[in-house]
């Protein structure tokens, strides 16, 4: 009875997914409102939570459980799923792409996603969900973030970054969070950006105040979220940061405390594409700007970003993307 009762629950998750994965998946704007209850419950999405905050949890669950899969099934998962895809890639596009030289019959590609699906259920149950009590909190710090999502735009006016950020309090009586944003050198022979021309709007999440800066490129502020958090509890807030003049060719996130996933997207003026793009991945802050050393290369796609993500960030370290620009 209790292993019928065990496949019962995986078939009614793998159902939840399957029904997920059709369209644009994980990208649909409709996600938040096509979680089912079995993926609601192993997700930990609460009744009050947020469109947003369903989103997050859903997309940071999904992406600990794909890595719960071998290697050679993970890449199927995140194609079933929607991650890393263009925008627009439906299901039936995204199928395609898992056939490989002549073994693109559907029934067999069909059969390679449901298995898939099957598997990340499978691994639902065999371990808390994601959005329990974190594994990190253990470490020092106020707080660690479990989701970071960036939105950096370039333009010729300047550059905007939108900033998404999950964090976990570690502490009872979190009223306030002390963050900060490295601005790379500008181009420019500036010594020191301008606090006045620069612009930090909170869209959601808090109030930011005592906003200064402390080095020649680092701006710290604090951000009030609209309750105090507890331990365990978890709190996002989204950003907006307006630089008038472009940052130096690149741009990393180097965490204080520990980052459990990072995606970052680059949109750059389509008349100053760059020659050369890299991924730059938990380098030493000071040599993130260092155009000689190999990295992994990266490409833009046909409306002028490029899209890279980082797993497991270590405080101290760089990730993220750097570019050279056109001659």
């Amino acid at each position: 009875m209790a292993q019928e009762a065990a496949d019962a629950k995986i078939n009614a998750l793998s159902a939840e997914l399957r029904a997920l994965r059709k369209g644009l998946g994980v990208q649909a704007k409709t996600l938040p409102d096509a979680v089912g209850e079995r993926l609601r419950e192993v997700c930990g999405v609460r009744e009050d939570d947020n469109p947003g905050t369903v989103r997050g949890k859903v997309v940071t669950t999904l992406r600990t459980l794909i890595e719960k899969l071998s290697e050679s099934q993970r890449e199927t998962a995140r194609i079933v799923l929607g991650f890393g895809t263009g925008a627009n890639e439906r299901y039936t596009a995204r199928l395609e792409l898992l056939g490989s030289g002549a073994d693109r019959n559907v029934r067999t590609m069909q059969r390679r996603a449901d298995d898939v699906i099957y598997l990340i259920a499978e691994a639902a149950y065999e371990s808390p969900p994601a959005y329990g009590r974190s594994p990190v909190l253990g470490q020092k710090g106020p707080w660690h973030t479990s989701t970071l999502a960036v939105q950096l735009t370039l333009s010729p006016s300047g550059a905007e970054v939108f900033e998404t950020r999950r964090i976990i309090s570690h502490v009872a009586g979190l009223a306030e969070i002390d963050h900060g944003v490295s601005l790379a050198r500008p181009t420019s022979t500036t010594a020191r950006p301008d606090l006045s021309k620069l612009g930090i709007d909170v869209v959601a999440g808090g109030e930011v105040h005592s906003v200064r800066m402390v080095s020649a490129t680092r701006v710290a502020f604090r951000l009030r979220p609209p309750r105090v958090l507890d331990a365990g509890d978890q709190h996002e807030f989204f950003f907006r940061i307006r630089l008038e003049e472009l940052p130096a060719p690149f741009y990393c996130c180097t965490p204080e405390f520990p980052c459990e996933q990072f995606d970052l997207n680059v949109r750059f003026d389509r008349e100053a594409l760059p020659s050369r793009l890299w991924r730059i991945d938990g380098d030493f802050s000071k040599d993130a700007e260092d155009p000689l050393p190999a990295r992994k290369p990266l490409f833009l796609d046909s409306a002028g970003e490029v899209r890279t993500g980082f797993h497991g960030l270590e405080p101290a370290r760089s990730y993220g993307v750097g570019w050279q620009p056109a001659s």
